[in-house]
């Protein structure tokens, strides 16, 4: 048995740093992607941008877009650039091996039409046609946009707008690159990282592997090994590998981000000092070049990366000195102008500065040189830090839920044994509540896998549809899903208390897989559209099951923290699915994402008949309710005009509801936008809301569970919330979105716990049934949800931000005193 035991340890806990690490590889796999595509476009885009300054130069005075081929050196220009592509690949590290494998053929530098015909281009094939079909459906122009990209079949299309006086669009230079070029630059990394990969991954492995024998005797049994000590070294060294992996994915991406804008640096200064080399052929002295200054400015203005640039002279004194602000003649300036400049600019430090000499027939004529900005860099920098974090973070939460699954793994025959995190009693009921934990969690993790991009598939599939617009449209199957999980939520209250919790669980499971599984095939918007309400049934029906399941095996002692238990798994799994299906959206198809959620859904079936098994059956205090559940109508009337219900529903759950998805879907987006944040800023605001949820609501919930006061629990989960909004009245910016975020936060861990255990409590709860009481409670939550945005937006509407979200505040304030002065006299049941 203790070598058994010993095995099957050592076989999960290999299994679970497997998987574990697997999936921050794959989440970090993505972010990789994204910064190979964005150094390797930035080498391109600085050719480019060189031919864009001269043909916007050319067509602004001769609009004759048509008569292009009458443009002097036309040819000359278009083949010149094609050149310095094919020489920026040669010159690219690697050269020797595969860089110098990706085809040529398929870089080409083209003039486009509005209309999508080719002006001019360098290839006159089918590449040229491709060029115009990416042009004509990737079309982004914006006034104020003078660079996009794209990708198209097998290359990237990178578009620069020509635009006239009027900002009207006259035509686009293309520049084309192999799309492959950049899987070659992330190969080439990952050759370079692969050994030190494989030594954390190894040392994790023996780590694990050793302390698991060092720890569990040989002659250990199920029953006294050492549970908790075993969950905290399986926590520590995976945690440990992960951290590892996400310090070298981060050290990484910071050389590798500083290395791209040296590079992109010196192919702008090059270009400079060509244009300096070409004047020198017609003036021998660079003391005589005219406006330097202002071709030094419109290099700057185009190159956020650069903070400075000089021109110095073959004795190194300053010709002309350009800042993101200034511009200097240094021979038209006076000595102090021209010191006061001097200091202005950051000391020399050759990481950051980039020098290259301007000779002719070898004698040096000058110097150009620039420092890279440290402020835009550092910026970049702490954003990739945070995402390592967030990558950090998610995985994390994966691995807590994993270490519980795999116990209950080992814990199969419940029946007999508890699980790794119940204290022995023999008071315990014979399944345990926390067995639903992982299940919720998968299923979260399924749902919402693609919950970050329902919009932009919607989008693909569009066509007219009962003559809706298509903005409408797009948002359609998000409200069909919604609405349906509303009603399946009443269904499977009714449901589970006649026949359980297990039946509506299991048949939500397969809807929801189904209707995901539907989503991936779904051939056109109705479909799709179709396919989402049927999600949002299974939806409904698995969520509010798990609900009766916890309510099911939980005592008056334990009911609360229950729950919270529960919404910490279903929390993490939404943190994590929604996370991982934006990452792997990246790099995959959404197809292939909702197949991958279908199939998670589908394993929960499985985990549920495996570990769940012994709590499917009628309980006995639903087989009671038969002649009551004969004559539901009464009953529903009385908890529906009950008081405490109405204070419950109207000044508590509905403002709560309308508060978190009015301020978390619908607000906060639109304040951080405007604010300039980053999207990955605004999403990682927004987890902070589910780690307290996660962390903090069940170590508040044993309060909760202990306090016959239950109600001052809830009163101070909406006073948390309305001071959320009214922190708006003292600061703005990020910050306070991030604290508010916060607040709300520590406000739903008091709230959704001791909301449900408070109801619970109530006599005609009793009366009416748990299920069907917290299925009618839940839903109006639903309705609430369905409200917040369209309060916020009229708080947007009908005054500035600021003063409408503190009036917000205000309101949540007064309904929580409400809630309080009408549930001063509440009638407990005396016994549950």
């Amino acid at each position: 048995m203790g070598t058994s035991i010993r095995f099957r340890l050592i076989a999960g806990s290999l299994i679970l740093f497997i998987t574990a690490f697997g999936i921050n590889v794959i989440l970090n796999s993505s972010s990789v992607d994204k910064l190979c595509e964005e150094s390797t476009i930035a080498k391109y885009r600085v050719i480019g941008e060189n031919l864009h300054r001269r043909l916007s130069g050319l067509l602004i005075f001769d609009q004759r877009v048509d008569g292009v081929d009458g443009i002097d050196n036309i040819e000359h220009l278009f083949a010149t650039t094609k050149a310095a592509l094919l020489k920026r690949k040669s010159d690219d590290r690697g050269s020797s091996g595969s860089i110098q494998s990706v085809s040529t053929a398929l870089f080409s530098v083209s003039l486009v039409l509005p209309d999508g015909r080719i002006a001019y281009s360098t290839d006159q094939n089918d590449l040229a046609k491709q060029v115009s079909e990416s042009v004509l459906k990737n079309f982004k122009y914006d006034a104020s946009n003078e660079f996009y990209h794209s990708r198209h079949d097998e290359i990237y299309c990178l578009n620069f707008p020509i635009t006239g006086v009027q900002k009207d669009l006259l035509a686009s230079l293309v520049v084309t690159i192999p799309a492959n070029i950049v899987q070659v630059h992330k190969n080439i990394l990952i050759r370079e990282k692969f050994t030190s990969l494989m030594w954390i991954l190894c040392s994790g492995i023996f780590l694990l592997v050793l302390s698991l024998i060092l720890i569990i005797d040989s002659t250990v049994d199920n029953q006294t090994f050492s549970k908790t000590r075993i969950s905290l070294m399986l926590f520590f060294v995976i945690c440990g590998a992960q951290i590892a992996f996400s310090g070298l994915t981060t050290l990484t991406f910071t050389d590798l981000y500083l290395i791209m804008n040296k590079e992109k640096t010196r192919m702008r200064v090059g270009l400079m000092k060509e244009q300096f080399e070409s004047f020198l052929k017609e003036d021998d002295n660079i003391k005589n070049l005219a406006q330097g200054e202002v071709m030094l400015s419109d290099i700057i203005a185009e190159s956020p990366e650069l903070n400075d640039i000089t021109l110095f002279d073959e004795k190194w004194h300053p010709l002309f000195i350009v800042t993101k602000t200034k511009a200097l003649n240094c021979q038209s300036a006076t000595l102090v102008q021209i010191n006061k400049m001097k200091r202005s600019l950051p000391d020399w430090e050759p990481k950051y500065n980039v020098r290259l000499v301007i000779s002719k027939d070898d004698q040096i004529k000058g110097y150009i040189s620039t420092n890279i900005s440290k402020k835009i860099l550092y910026n970049r920098l702490v954003e990739i830090g945070l995402d390592s974090l967030t990558v950090l973070v998610i995985s994390i939460l994966f691995l807590v839920e994993m270490i519980i699954l795999i116990f209950n793994f080992f814990e199969r025959d419940s029946g007999k044994k508890q699980p790794p995190y119940v204290e022995q009693s023999s008071t315990q009921p014979p399944v345990h509540y926390g067995l639903m934990r992982p299940a919720a969690f998968l299923l979260l993790f399924g749902y919402d896998i693609s919950m970050s991009f329902l919009p932009l598939h919607t989008e693909k599939l569009y066509a007219p549809l009962f003559g809706l617009s298509k903005d409408v449209i797009m948002g359609l199957p998000i409200s069909v899903e919604l609405f349906f999980v509303g009603v399946c939520i009443l269904v499977a209250g009714v449901w589970l208390d006649k026949r359980g919790w297990h039946e509506p669980f299991l048949v939500g499971l397969f809807l929801a897989g189904a209707g995901i599984l539907y989503s991936w095939g779904a051939p056109n918007v109705f479909n799709f559209i179709l396919s989402r309400a049927i999600t949002g049934s299974g939806y409904g029906l698995a969520l509010m099951a798990s609900q009766g399941f916890v309510i099911e095996y939980s005592d008056s002692k334990s009911k609360a923290r229950g729950l919270a238990y529960l919404f910490a798994g279903i929390y993490a799994g939404s943190l994590c699915g929604s996370a991982t299906g934006a990452m792997l959206a990246d790099r995959f198809t959404y197809s292939s994402v909702f197949f991958a959620g279908s199939l998670i859904l589908f394993s929960v079936i499985v985990y549920t008949l495996l570990f769940m098994r012994n709590g499917m059956k009628k309980p006995q205090s639903q087989m009671k309710r038969t002649q009551q559940d004969s004559v539901p109508v009464k009953t529903v009337t009385q908890f529906l005009t009950n008081r405490i219900v109405i204070a419950l529903v109207f000044f508590s759950s509905l403002p709560a509801a309308i508060a978190v998805v009015g301020f978390l879907n619908y607000f906060s987006p639109i304040y951080l936008n405007r604010m300039g944040a980053s999207q990955s800023t605004i999403g990682r605001i927004l987890m902070i809301y589910g780690v307290c949820l996660i962390y903090i609501g069940p170590l508040i919930s044993k309060y909760v569970d202990a306090s016959h006061k239950k109600r001052l629990y809830i009163f101070m989960g909406c006073v948390l919330g309305s001071l959320a909004f009214l922190t708006f009245n003292v600061i703005e910016g990020v910050i306070a979105a991030a604290i508010a975020v916060f607040l709300l936060g520590l406000s739903s861990s008091f709230v959704l716990a001791s909301q449900s255990a408070y109801t619970l409590r109530l006599k005609v709860t009793e009366q009416l049934g748990a299920g069907k009481s917290i299925g009618i409670f839940r839903s109006t939550s639903r309705g609430g949800q369905v409200l917040g945005p369209i309060v916020f937006s009229s708080l947007i509407l009908a005054t500035n931000i600021e003063v409408g979200i503190t009036y917000f505040g205000l309101a949540y304030f007064a309904f929580a005193i409400i809630f309080l002065l009408l549930t001063v006299k509440d009638k407990p049941l005396l016994s549950f």
